[in-house]
Parts: structure tokens; sequence; C-alpha cells
């Protein structure tokens, strides 16, 4: 890549830029209701509706912008999820600014944008903490490229800034981070950054950024590292992490060979090899770390950025036609991607349809949006069946967010009581005012309850709408009635803490 002078048309092509972005909002507003709220996010809308600096699962910025949302617009799937279409829409316009800022012009921005949008499109159909890491990546990206394209140190500030709100989405933003500091290290070009006051500055903005959140760790004992820690050790002993390298085909699809064409741009440019390393760095240690495949998703924007400008600067000799043809070859690739993505991921089609049914019985993400009022409702039928002296003193238990989180959300519709729940940050509430008895019990089963109470009883099982099949009816389906716990309420749950 060679430097070239800024593009005097900046405004102009943020404006087509974010125009093509807001496509995103446009697919939101279509389809924003899905199915129904995703497992995680009933986590999240739990979260969102007791804020704290910190969560056992994740740090506060995803649950503190769907806070956002509901008191604005109230509770709905499609409220829940506008904060991720809006991100997910700046995620795209920053795609294109990187490409603006290695000397892309509208072409190569506009290609940098279509290359990235099917994983934006997936990030926007659930409101999860992928979509704000991605922002935090990018806006790294951006401050890193403009840095490399002014020389103006003060472009720190701006990256201190990405990986603030990077530690405030998820944790995952050290790999970047620490991609970069090694690259500046190790690149004579770039050492005198260490002697520049905005290197630190860039630093100090990034710890006042995210100091809330991490005295918040302070405070609770680093619980959400021990939770990422349990999890990383689960996902290994899953063999989750098994097919990173695979993975990094499957989410790049048709559009890996311009990521491949972006890395060796990078890495073959001694001005620009320092975005290699967000790229370069968390790879490596991710696969190290046997990771899942997803975490290095953020990564691939700046690919895509750079490649488009590499095919831009290999075409810009060639006659007309063949410039064409090349840049609709890629846009009817990226397309197709796009296709996959909503086929597979997206909410799209008429319940019970054949592709629906395709959908359920291959896509986990889209079968855990299915069926939440239902399990509620019948968790109270349950209820129903009791004596009034067992309701008075009746108490649910959870053993999974997702059902603790359903039954948070929709149990007052059906006047149950609070869920208990052990799992994240449902364990801080406890379990109630009083020791319950008897309790309902889900997400669990016969034989491992009788550990716990002296007598428990299989009284129902979970049945979702049109034979969905997920967690709740395959892996834990009985509901159960149990009596008398073998243990002291306040003794059982200061081991029970779970992570999930």
């Amino acid at each position: 890549m060679t430097r070239r002078a800024p593009i005097l048309s900046l405004r102009l092509d943020t404006l087509l830029l974010s125009a093509s972005a807001a496509s995103l909002l446009v697919i939101h507003f279509a389809i924003g209701n899905g199915y129904g709220f995703h497992r995680d996010e009933l986590q999240f809308l739990y979260d969102a509706r007791h804020l704290q600096w910190g969560f056992v699962a994740f740090p506060p910025l995803t649950s503190f912008c769907a806070r956002i949302a509901i008191a604005l617009f109230g509770i709905s799937p499609q409220v829940l999820r506008i904060p991720a279409a809006i991100t997910n829409a700046i995620s795209l316009l920053l795609t294109g600014l990187i490409a603006h800022e290695l000397g892309g012009r509208r072409a190569a921005q506009m290609l940098a944008l279509a290359a990235a949008f099917p994983a934006c499109l997936l990030l926007s159909s659930v409101l999860q903490y992928n979509t704000f890491d991605l922002l935090a990546w990018l806006t790294v990206s951006l401050f890193a490229a403009r840095l490399l394209r002014t020389a103006d140190l003060r472009n720190w500030l701006g990256i201190g800034l990405g990986i603030g709100i990077g530690v405030l989405s998820k944790y995952t933003i050290a790999f970047p981070a620490a991609g970069l500091l090694a690259a500046v290290l190790l690149l004579p070009s770039q050492r005198h950054a260490l002697r520049s006051r905005w290197f630190w500055l860039g630093g100090l903005v990034a710890t006042v950024i995210a100091a809330p959140n991490l005295l918040w760790l302070a405070q609770h004992h680093w619980i959400t590292l021990q939770m990422e820690h349990s999890i990383h050790l689960r996902d290994i002993r899953l063999g989750r992490g098994n097919g990173f390298f695979l993975d990094q085909l499957k989410f790049t699809l048709l559009a890996f060979p311009l990521a491949l064409a972006g890395l060796v741009s990078l890495l073959r440019s001694a001005r620009h090899r320092l975005l290699a390393a967000l790229y370069l760095g968390p790879l490596v240690l991710l696969a190290l770390m046997k990771a899942r495949g997803y975490y290095l998703v953020p990564g691939y924007p700046v690919l895509y950025a750079a490649g488009a400008v590499a095919l831009e600067r290999t075409l810009a000799q060639r006659p007309a036609w063949l410039r064409i043809a090349a840049r609709s070859a890629l846009l009817a690739a990226f397309a197709l991607n796009t296709a996959a993505v909503v086929w597979t991921y997206l909410p799209i089609w008429p319940v019970g349809s054949p592709a629906w049914n395709w959908q359920m019985a291959n896509n986990s993400d889209m079968a855990n949006e299915v069926g939440w009022p239902q399990f509620v409702a019948q968790v109270a039928a349950v209820r129903d069946t009791l004596s009034a002296a067992d309701r008075e003193h009746l108490g649910i238990v959870a053993n999974n967010f997702g059902e603790a989180g359903a039954l948070d959300l929709y149990g007052p519709e059906f006047h149950l009581p609070t869920p208990i729940s052990a799992v994240n940050d449902f364990h801080a509430r406890g379990y109630g005012a009083f020791p319950p008895d008897p309790v309902i019990v889900v997400g669990s089963n016969l034989t491992n309850q009788l550990k716990n109470f002296q007598t428990c009883s299989v009284v129902a099982h979970t049945i979702l709408p049109y034979g969905v099949r997920n967690e709740e009816t395959d892996d834990e389906p009985q509901i159960l009635l149990c009596r008398h716990l073998r243990y002291a309420w306040p003794e059982i749950w200061s081991r029970v803490q779970e992570f999930g």
C-alpha cells in the first residue's frame, strides 16, 4: 500500500457508507421480534433491570445499552435488539472508513463494507456482547489506521478509547491490545511511540473508561474471570475449540480470499504492518488457548478493508471491464454469504414451514428463541395443582440462566414467585425472604435432586410448541416437585454459586 493524501470527499464517503450501513436498521425493524427472546437475551434483560458496574458472566456495557432501550420503548425482542442493530451499523461504517484511511476510494470502501455485512447482520439478530466487542476492535483498528496515515500520535487516545470500550464489552479486547503492544515493541518503525506522551495518555484513557468495571471486579473477587476460566475449561472438555482454524473459513465463507489478500498486503507494507498485529496477535493467542473460533470474528473487517484497497490498487491499471467484472464477482460472493446468513440465522420463516423446521433442527440459536412463555405456563400449571398452604411457601428453582430469566420475565403474568437460581447474577438475589418448601425445580433431574431433598417426584415434562427441541426438552425436561431440603438454605446457598 502506498501513502496518498487524505481523500477530500470524506464527508460524502461517510454519507454513502452510512446509508449502506443503515440497511441493517431496515432489516431490524422488519424482523426484529424474530421468534422470541434468545436464551442469552433473557440473561442480559435481567441484568439490564438490575444494573451495576459488572456482572458475573460479562462486563456491563451490553446490559447498560439494553436498559436504555427498554426504558425508552418497553420490553420486547425488537426493542432489546435496537442497540445491536445500531451498533453493528456503526461497525459497518467504521469498516468502510478503515478502507478510507488505508487510501481506498469509494469502491474499495463499499467492497469492505459488503464483506463485513454478513457478520454484522448476524450479530444484529440478537443482543449479545459480541456486538460491542466488534465495535471496540474496529475503533482500535480505525484509529491505528489513522495513526499510520497521518503520523499524528494523538490517535493513541482513540486507540485507548477503543480498548476501554472493549473492557466494558468483552474481555477478549485483551488479545488485539496485546498484539498491538507486541507490534509496537517489535517493529523499529513504531517504537518511537513509547517515547510519546500520547501513547501513555491513550493507556490512561483506556484505564479511566475501564476503571469502574475493574473496581467492581476487584470488589467481587474477580468473579467474572473465574467464570470465564470455568467456561473455557468446559469448552475444552467438550472440544468446542477443536475446529478453530476451520471455523475461520466458516465465519468468512467466500470473503476469506479477500481477508487473506488483506493480511498479505498489510504484512508487505512497512507503513501498515502494525495493523496486521490486530489480527495475527489474537489469532496466535486464541489458537494456543484452544478458544472457540468465533472469538476472532472482530479481527476480519480490518483485513477486508486492506484487501479491498489492495484489489483497487491491483486493478487500477486494468481495463474498465475487468475492474467492473472483478468487483461484481466479489459483490456477488458477498451477497451469497449474506443469503447463507439470512437462511440459517435470521428469524424470517413462517412458523411450521419447511425452512423454519430446518432452522429448528440445524441451528440451536434459533431453537433457543422458541417457547419461553409456554415453558413458564407449564411451570404455572404445576403450581396450580398445589394446595393453598403449599402455594404460600412455594419456591421455584431454575438451574440455568435461560429458565431463570424466562421465569423472571413472564412469571408475574402467572403470579409466580420470584425464581430462585444459583447461576451467575441470579445467585446474588438469594433464595428469598423465607426458606421455601415445597419447591418446583426445572433444569435438573430426579436423581440429582433426591440428593438435595428428602422427597422429590416428576410432575411434568417440558414440551415446546411445534415439537421444537432444545436444552429444555432434551437435556433436562423434567419438572420436579421437591420437599424438605436436606440442608439449611443459608448453608447450601453459601456454596452453590454456578456459572453458565
